[in-house]
């Protein structure tokens, strides 16, 4: 007779899941102290949970994501099949975008793969997670991700546009996507990845997303400067295309408008020229 016990319970549900590198891992362990290594983890396992406020605190169905970190790795998963819809996969992104803004301004970047699919989720905060959606969300950032960016996989996309639980009970389809669409970009051979560089109106005060960039820039030089490795060093070179190619969009807005560029100056006691030719790398 088995000693085995029947499990209950263990059944599949839709997801976003995305599976998250932190590049440079070891070297980050080697020079950095416990307490940086662990913020940068909690940088990706932190969420916003934006409709949570409207109900006083109420015991409300939203989809909430969770997350598990193993070494250099980090899963999120997020359930979308809720009783009220809050738009899960625009918050999902959002929750990235932010997080690879914060990550950034410590020295640290990440690749990822999302995407939409079943998965298994064990509720304790160290439960297990498994299923078809967590290997290719891992399939995407191993093989498609390939620089330091949040690839989106073309499925989930899809499933946004028919799949009304991944969408706000609030929003038009058209608005959501329109909101994608700003926060997105294509590569060259059409991959989605977050445009996090794109995201000024994410940031309080403008003098911040002129920081944020200046660290930006600072990290890629750095970078450059210290791989050794060809295979780094493209990473930093693709890094270094997108960060210039936003520099370039800036200088076209700061530097076609006389008004603006006066604006610049007299805020940041800079002409926004200089300061374009600092931040390009």
């Amino acid at each position: 007779m088995s000693d085995e016990k029947e499990v209950e319970g263990v059944t599949y549900q839709p997801c976003i899941v995305t599976f998250i590198d932190i590049l440079g891992f070891r070297t980050l362990i080697e020079n950095r102290p416990p307490k940086e290594v662990y913020k940068v983890l909690q940088s990706l396992k932190h969420f916003t949970n934006p409709v949570e406020d409207l109900f006083g605190g109420a015991n409300i169905s939203i989809s909430r994501a969770h997350a598990r970190s193993v070494s250099d790795a980090v899963v999120r998963v997020r359930p979308y099949k809720t009783a009220y819809r809050d738009g899960a996969l625009v918050h999902e992104i959002l929750d990235l975008l932010h997080a690879q803004i914060e990550l950034i301004s410590q020295g640290v970047l990440v690749r990822a793969g999302l995407t939409v699919g079943d998965a298994f989720l064990e509720p304790s905060p160290h439960g297990t997670i498994f299923g078809p959606a967590m290997v290719r969300a891992y399939e995407i950032e191993s093989q498609e991700a390939i620089y330091p960016r949040i690839v989106i996989d073309d499925l989930a996309l899809e499933q946004h546009a028919s799949d009304e639980g991944l969408r706000s009970d609030h929003n038009t389809l058209e608005y959501e996507q329109r909101m994608l669409a700003g926060i997105l970009a294509a590569g060259d051979d059409g991959t989605k990845y977050i445009d996090y560089l794109r995201a000024d109106a994410e940031f309080d005060d403008p003098g911040l997303y002129f920081q944020f960039l200046q660290d930006h820039a600072k990290l890629i030089r750095e970078g450059r400067k210290a791989s050794q490795d060809r295979r780094i060093r493209r990473k930093y070179e693709w890094l270094a295309a997108y960060h210039n190619k936003r520099i370039q969009a800036i200088r076209q807005n700061f530097l076609s408008s006389k008004e603006r560029a006066d604006w610049f100056t007299h805020e940041y006691e800079i002409d926004p020229s200089d300061y374009l030719q600092e931040v390009t790398v």
